[in-house]
Formats: structure tokens, sequence, C-alpha cells
């Protein structure tokens, strides 16, 4: 699959400030891709050394923008993007880790790269 998956997230916050986190997931190829996504639930996961998770986004209630079907084969277009927006509240200092986590119809889901966001008081 030629799907792009990415987070943007702070690299720096403070304790009890808003980070903000942008999930986008964008067909990078010039065909149309498949892609089976209706109903999962998108992950969040913050790791610190508690390795806990930070959320659980539901797609349908998040999405700021749909991607674009083809017929019923539901076939992202080349260069569509969907995104996805949350915020997360630091209650304590630290060095975390981000990812987001979409599952889908293959064995694996999609992953982002790691964002690191430093908390401090």
């Amino acid at each position: 699959m030629t799907l792009e998956f990415t987070i943007s997230a702070p690299t720096r916050s403070r304790v009890g400030a808003t980070v903000f986190i942008v999930l986008r997931l964008r067909n990078a190829s010039h065909r149309p891709v498949e892609a089976h996504f209706l109903g999962r639930t998108i992950d969040i996961l913050g790791l610190d050394r508690a390795r806990a998770l930070l959320h659980q986004l539901p797609p349908s209630s998040q999405r700021d923008r749909t991607l674009e079907f083809v017929d019923d084969a539901r076939l992202a277009l080349p260069g569509e993007t969907m995104e996805w927006r949350d915020t997360w509240l630091p209650r304590e200092p630290g060095h975390y880790r981000i990812q987001g986590i979409l599952p889908s119809d293959e064995p694996e889901p999609l992953r982002t790269p790691w964002a690191q966001v430093e908390v401090s008081p």
C-alpha cells in the first residue's frame, strides 16, 4: 500500500498546557489505492516511563476532511488526504514519545513515525 501516515505535535510543552496532535493519512501514489478503514479506532500511543495509552480517537467523530473514494471499491484518489486532530493535556513533566496507530485489513496496522514531546513543569 502506498499510504503515508504521519503525526505532527510540538516538540516542547508544559504541564497543563494543551498539546495539539494532528494525524494525516495521504495517498502518496499516482493511482487510486484500495483502503478499508471504516469503523476502525485510531490509537494515539504515548510512551513515557509508564508506557500509557494517551488516547483512542474514533475516526468518524474526529475526521476534519474525508478521503475521496471512487465507486464502491473504496479507492482513495491520488494525492487525497484524511486528517484527524486531537489534544492531550500533560499532567507530569517528562520526555514522551507519541505515535498514531491505524488498524486496517493488512496484517499489521499503519503506524506513524514516533514524535518526541518534552514536557517541562
